[in-house]
């Protein structure tokens, strides 16, 4: 009997996780990884496209990735390119089996 770990993996595999549901093939720091992209959620919260007081275009990114895809933890502060666009990780969240991620880069 699979432990409810387990499951929840499989589960991720098959369905979040699965290029023909959610999922997406992104290139993060040099590998491509599936990835589901949430950038709604951003806009939704205010943290997608926006200027800040100095008229500097802040271009977010908002994704979840299982962590058997990246080879570290990753944390606030770290840079991280994704699709070839460079990005500071602004917040991290972990879940079972998998990282929330929020990216932070200036747009051009």
């Amino acid at each position: 009997m699979r432990s409810f770990k387990e499951q929840m993996e499989k589960d991720f595999d098959r369905t979040f996780f699965n290029l023909d549901e959610f999922g997406e093939i992104h290139d993060i720091d040099g590998n491509q990884i599936p990835v589901v992209v949430d950038n709604e959620t951003l806009v939704q919260l205010n943290l997608g496209k926006t200027a800040d007081s100095d008229g500097i275009f802040q271009d977010n990114r908002m994704f979840f990735v299982q962590k058997k895809h990246l080879e570290d933890a990753p944390v606030i502060g770290q840079i991280m390119e994704f699709d070839g666009e460079t990005y500071q990780v602004g917040n991290v969240l972990e879940d079972l089996g998998g990282y929330t991620i929020i990216l932070r880069g200036n747009a051009g």
